[in-house]
């Protein structure tokens, strides 16, 4: 059997692309679960896909607190683009059907803490994996399918999924009673009795075991106690534990009994040492409130929005935020808001984005918003601008989801957060 293929998501850092581009590829079929989504770029690759020929299917949970309303809005109107509509049979606020997994082509499934949200695409920690595994995905489809037909599941029992409330408590209370050297958790809400016990008992034999919750922690501040930090760079979202630096489960439960016992929860175990490397190395720098060294130093942007901008904005406003916003796809942490007038991109110091290679024209293409529309015209280039992978000539109103390309060194998405 060859080995299963895993790539981790990153966020904030890996936005939407990786789910767009799996359903760009798509060529039969995409089963999704949604419990929260408002990203307009997953919506429209949706619709694309069926166009295209797939079957789309969307399980769409409408417990969901605060998003009811939105919730049915959106299968209305998937319903009128042709994707296939349900509604869990069994979902209610006791029982929410909370998970957050994408199957493309029965090969390869998507496993997320996160929704696909612009919230907790851009602005929250959270992680996801790709499965390139028949197996894997095989078992996910068949879960799916079960709740589809409000059927009865019986999870296969050599898997390295955990699914609530079948599998997850004794799956992950076995991955961590397994701890030999450490336990490192991102949750917000380690509240089990018996996953507490655990952890306890580790310290007691003396595992580095730490938490990095919200606000408020689970546990006292003695000695036998695991250690705790609130995350401050971004809102925390994830639900994930990385043990002895080998192992790792990631998924959409939180540590607490209803998530184990009542709601249809899934999480992976990951055994990948690239995958779980990064990870611990997240960890740290989480932990220690540092931001890890960029991937791409290509472009420099400026008037940058934060993580801590947006949350504060949105704190004092109490409504979504809204702005056009280019996003790189190299680094989708490097991002420029587009203000009223001209934005200008180029190799020159003069520019508000600085793309400093070679290929990138001085004056390359600017950029002009005008209330909610935006052109964007190329300023005669030697190595062109390219919208969609078509060259530019002159200028062309842009849509949020095109991808702007600047010679062949740099794409930005237009988003609208």
């Amino acid at each position: 059997m060859p080995p299963t293929k895993v790539s981790l998501i990153v966020q904030p850092g890996d936005s939407f692309f990786p789910i767009v581009n799996a359903l760009d590829k798509a060529q039969t079929s995409v089963n999704i679960t949604v419990f929260r989504m408002d990203d307009p770029i997953i919506q429209q690759a949706m619709v694309e896909a069926v166009r295209r020929g797939v079957r789309v299917r969307a399980l769409i949970a409408t417990s969901a607190r605060g998003w009811g309303e939105a919730n049915k809005r959106l299968l209305k109107e998937a319903r009128k683009a042709g994707i296939e509509i349900k509604e869990p049979a069994g979902d209610s606020k006791k029982t929410r059907f909370h998970y957050k997994i994408m199957m493309v082509d029965g090969r390869q499934s998507l496993v997320f803490t996160f929704n696909p949200t612009r919230e907790n695409l851009h602005y929250t920690r959270d992680f996801g994996v790709i499965v390139f595994d028949d197996a894997t995905t095989a078992e996910l489809n068949r879960l799916f399918d079960a709740d589809w037909n409000d059927a009865v599941f019986e999870p296969r029992k050599a898997s390295d999924l955990l699914v609530s409330p079948y599998t997850s408590r004794a799956g992950m209370e076995a991955l961590l009673g397994g701890a030999k050297k450490s336990i490192h958790l991102w949750d917000a809400k380690v509240e089990d009795p018996a996953i507490l016990e655990i952890l306890r008992g580790k310290v007691a034999q003396g595992l580095d075991v730490r938490v990095l919750g919200d606000e408020k922690s689970p546990f006292g501040t003695g000695a036998g106690e695991p250690g705790f930090r609130a995350i401050t760079r971004f809102k925390l979202h994830a639900k994930c534990v990385v043990v002895d630096g080998e192992r790792a489960a990631l998924g959409s439960m939180n540590l607490r009994t209803q998530s184990f016992d009542r709601r249809r929860e899934v999480a992976i175990v990951v055994k990948d040492e690239a995958v779980v490397k990064k990870l611990s190395g997240i960890f740290d720098s989480d932990w220690e409130q540092k931001a890890p060294a960029s991937g791409s130093a290509k472009t420099l942007v400026r008037a940058n929005i934060t993580a801590s901008d947006v949350a504060a904005a949105v704190a004092s406003a109490g409504a979504t935020v809204k702005g056009l916003v280019l996003i790189s796809r190299t680094d989708a942490l490097r991002r420029h808001e587009l203000g009223a007038g001209v934005t200008t991109v180029g190799r020159s110091d003069e520019n508000d984005i600085v793309i400093g290679e070679a290929s990138v024209s001085r004056h390359h293409a600017r950029f002009f918003v005008d209330g909610s529309k935006c052109d964007v015209s190329d300023l005669e280039s030697a190595n062109g601008t390219f919208i969609n992978g078509e060259p530019l000539k002159g200028s062309r109103r842009l849509v949020p989801g095109d991808v702007i390309g600047i010679a062949d060194e740099e794409e930005f998405r237009l988003v609208e957060l």
